[in-house]
């Protein structure tokens, strides 16, 4: 048998006990001990779990992007990477998949690497109307404004630490939010605009068979979708009217393609941010957002162990956990939640996240915004109860020294072309110097410099491919 055929065999014999397929895709337990090598080879594994972010995100395709991040980095670093396998099994009457990546680096040590999806946006899909997020971006417009100063540095307190921190806001955060709200309200009239012009014109009878000159007739009806066309048809030479005919036409069809272009951007991408970090008052997004943040903790508890017997518990001694834009607040959320859950445990049932947590890793995340924006207006000793509740289930600004200790890293990676992103301040004492390995280690993306792009650029450059080598690796 050639090299090739003995690497795509199909007996399962050769792929170890429990496990069915090829070399390259198998199948079986989500963690079979007998199938891992020795204890010594299991623990030497590392798990990633990765949220994706808003819009329309394909399923396996986070999984991909960070496998293949890590793959191209560790080839840059002089390693020796092997074939991508694929691993499924089963986990509460559903398929979960995983990429499993192997190298050996320059030094002959070989890494192993298994990466998971929290994979959650068929959840919005048809959820969340124009209108629901056209009033989720004017509230937070109204939001911000009220609480920022022109000019002027300001502050406001956020319960995390032991106590109310004061968190600072720049003086530019206002006319930022000024600048956005005027461009969603020029976005908004543009749309609302063509939206009752094409209405006018498709609401006009249509031309029945019956019609003499049928073809004729229907050129008459869809004339007004071409304003101008009749202008530049009857005249025999380009004058001024023929300009400005061309013009007005040219204008139109614009228009109507950003109309389409804005309220699909709208709908799809922001309309996910809206259901899921709608103001914390009762929101009809309660249900959904509950529904997303149970994918990304069921996943996690999958990675983590918990609920399962001590010998089918992954042997992850180091998992990060990635986010991408809103995926980023879903990461933060589920490993506050792993933490709670581990803290609530009893000894058996305890699955040491805090320890097992090598890094989170967020970027293109909006999470600062959210904390600012929707953030609550504590006006008695009965509102800052509620804000302590509400920073119990956040363990990770309850306590650095027990929810935040070495050798846990928090790498947020951001761009100022990045509208959506942002340096995070707001997860960290301000008496904590910045230097401190554990505040939040803010990096701007050099490569990240296209305005509007700057939002997927991340997934192709340099910096986030060298941070999740630097931290499976």
């Amino acid at each position: 048998m050639t090299d090739e055929q003995q690497r795509h065999s199909t007996d399962p014999g050769t792929l170890g006990p429990g496990l069915a397929g090829t070399r390259l895709i198998h199948y079986g337990a989500t963690w079979n001990p007998a199938a891992e090598g020795t204890a010594e080879q299991a623990w030497e594994t590392v798990g990633v779990l990765v949220c994706h972010g808003m819009g329309q995100q394909v399923r396996y395709e986070t999984i991909s992007s960070v496998a293949q991040a890590i793959r191209t980095e560790a080839a840059a670093q002089g390693g020796r990477v092997s074939p991508v396998e694929v691993h499924l099994s089963a986990e509460h009457d559903e398929f979960l998949a995983r990429a499993e990546l192997s190298w050996k680096d320059k030094d002959q040590r070989e890494h192993c690497v298994h990466v998971y999806e929290a994979y959650w946006a068929p959840l919005t899909e048809g959820q969340v109307t124009y209108w629901d997020t056209i009033k989720f971006l004017l509230l937070a417009a109204w939001n911000g404004l009220r609480y920022s100063k022109p000019f002027l540095r300001s502050t406001f307190h956020r319960w995390m630490f032991d106590d109310a921190k004061p968190m600072f806001i720049g003086g530019g955060s206002f006319f930022g939010i000024v600048c956005v709200l005027l461009f969603v309200l020029l976005q908004a009239g543009i749309i609302g605009y063509v939206s009752l012009e094409l209405a006018h014109i498709l609401s006009q009878p249509l031309p029945t068979t019956a019609s003499a000159g049928l073809v004729h007739a229907w050129l008459k009806w869809l004339a007004p979708l071409f304003p101008g066309q009749e202008t530049l048809r009857h005249e025999g030479r380009i004058d001024h009217a023929s300009w400005v005919a061309l013009g007005h036409l040219l204008i139109w069809i614009l228009a109507i393609a950003e109309a389409f272009a804005a309220r699909y951007f709208i709908v799809e991408f922001v309309g996910d941010v809206a259901a899921y970090v709608s103001p914390f008052k009762d929101s009809k997004f309660d249900e959904l957002r509950h529904k997303i943040q149970r994918v990304g903790l069921d996943v996690g508890k999958i990675v983590y162990g918990f609920g399962k017997p001590l010998p089918t518990v992954p042997k992850y001694k180091k998992i990060v956990v990635v986010g991408h834009s809103l995926g980023s607040v879903l990461a933060y959320d589920t490993l506050n939640a792993l933490i709670s859950l581990d803290n609530i445990s009893g000894p058996q049932e305890q699955r040491h996240v805090v320890e097992r947590t090598r890094a989170l890793i967020t970027f293109g995340s909006p999470l600062d915004k959210t904390a600012f924006i929707f953030r609550m207006a504590p006006d008695n000793e009965q509102d800052w109860i509620r804000e302590q509740l509400v920073a119990s289930v956040q363990p990770l600004i309850v306590d650095y020294f027990l929810y935040r200790k070495n050798p846990f890293r928090w790498i947020n990676i951001w761009s100022r072309m990045d509208i959506i992103s942002g340096s995070l301040e707001y997860y960290d004492d301000p008496a904590v110097p910045p230097t401190d390995p554990k505040h939040v280690q803010n990096m701007i993306d050099p490569q990240a410099r296209r305005p509007l792009l700057a939002h997927v650029q991340y997934w192709d450059n340099d910096l986030l491919r060298k941070q999740l080598y630097k931290y499976v690796s």
